[in-house]
């Protein structure tokens, strides 16, 4: 803490040194008051205001960006997506600089940067440079950086990607009833039964890789999800994305006896094989060295069923798409359907439920329902 100086005239002036929090230097401010005990009262707010983590208006995007994601990213991501956020924001600071302040950047200069990006890549690299850069905002905003975020009600475009095969992102209940069929009539594999888990709940591929058979109750018809494979950075079985807390689902009672029927498969085909136990390490899906098998297997698998079953190709993750939308056709609960496959409503309306179809037909069907009891028509 400094000691105020007395001027001649009388009033007080003090100098409050202080680190600021987001570009990690030291700075300091100066201000002359009437009284000591005033001065020392406004150098306590300053290092008080600094140390709850207040910073100057002026901050950089080169010294803003590291330091949102080292605090408000990096403990609850995967490295994978780091990653990913740091390749999306070197587009960002090649085309600012590194010295650009986060208040120069209005809506104009963004939409400049977004049309900028447009030009040579695809609309959904654009789109995921626009929600890294828009997260960041947001967090500067909160933490009063900055007063508005210039993200807000702007465009992008993008080059359209070439479709080397035709790929869907949802089924529609036609196409689920047909490839599922194909599927449970497949050659017996690892990779079939994880297909037939993710068609039945919709789990994200690590969650179905990194399943134990421990966390299957056969009596209550339950699986309960607390952990998925790390099939990215290989390093074991690790927490749910996003540090998710563990959630029970209750199954069919049909899921149940598919996988009672993989079990027997499992302990035959190691008996065959006079192996080490592939099931040594507890995991449902693991090869013969005792790790989950690798998504990569799982949609080889899926491509050829496609093609057998006649249904335009999908990945795994379609399972949980499709999963969602055929749970809001049956006219579930948003907060049990979300809590089932577990994320949020929010991601839930914005992100995996899908126009089917089917899902068009029952609303239709509703809304003339309505319109009849009401006698509008």
């Amino acid at each position: 803490m400094a000691k105020p100086k007395k001027g001649k005239n009388g009033r007080w002036q003090i100098t409050a040194r202080y680190k600021d929090i987001i570009t990690g230097k030291w700075t300091s401010k100066t201000r002359t008051l009437d009284t000591a005990a005033e001065a020392r009262s406004w150098e306590a707010s300053v290092i008080h205001e600094s140390d709850l983590g207040h910073s100057e208006k002026a901050v950089t995007l080169g010294d803003y960006f590291p330091h949102w994601l080292e605090i408000f990213k990096a403990p609850f991501v995967e490295k994978r997506t780091i990653t990913r956020v740091k390749t999306d924001m070197n587009h960002a600071l090649k085309f600012f600089g590194t010295h650009k302040e986060l208040n120069s950047i209005n809506r104009a200069t963004y939409q400049m940067w977004l049309n900028h990006e447009a030009e040579n890549h695809s609309h959904e690299t654009v789109r995921t440079m626009h929600v890294t850069f828009r997260s960041m905002m947001e967090n500067a905003v909160e933490e009063g950086v900055i007063i508005r975020n210039p993200c807000l009600h702007v465009r992008f475009a993008g080059n359209p990607q070439p479709i080397r095969v035709p790929k869907q992102s949802v089924l529609n209940i036609h196409d689920y009833k047909l490839l599922l069929s194909e599927i449970l009539r497949s050659t017996e594999c690892a990779s079939k039964y994880a297909a037939i888990v993710q068609a039945f709940t919709g789990m994200r591929i690590g969650e179905a890789l990194g399943l134990t058979w421990d966390k299957i109750d056969w009596d209550s018809h339950t699986i309960l999800i607390d952990g998925q494979w790390d099939y990215m950075e290989h390093t074991g079985r690790i927490h749910l994305k996003g540090h998710a807390s563990p959630r029970k689902i209750t199954v069919e009672a049909s899921l149940m006896e598919y996988l009672k029927d993989y079990r027997k498969w499992q302990k035959s085909a190691q008996n065959a094989r006079k192996v080490v136990s592939i099931t040594s390490t507890n995991y449902l899906f693991a090869g013969e060295d005792g790790t989950p098998i690798t998504p990569d297997a799982v949609n080889k698998f899926l491509r050829i069923s496609c093609n057998h079953a006649g249904v335009t190709r999908i990945t795994s993750h379609a399972w949980r798409r499709t999963q969602a939308t055929l749970m809001k056709l049956a006219k579930m609960d948003d907060k049990f359907v979300a809590s089932f496959l577990g994320h949020t409503v929010e991601t839930l309306q914005k992100y995996y439920v899908r126009q089917t179809d089917d899902l068009i037909r029952e609303n239709q069907k509703l809304r003339a329902e309505f319109l009849s009891s009401q006698g509008i028509i």
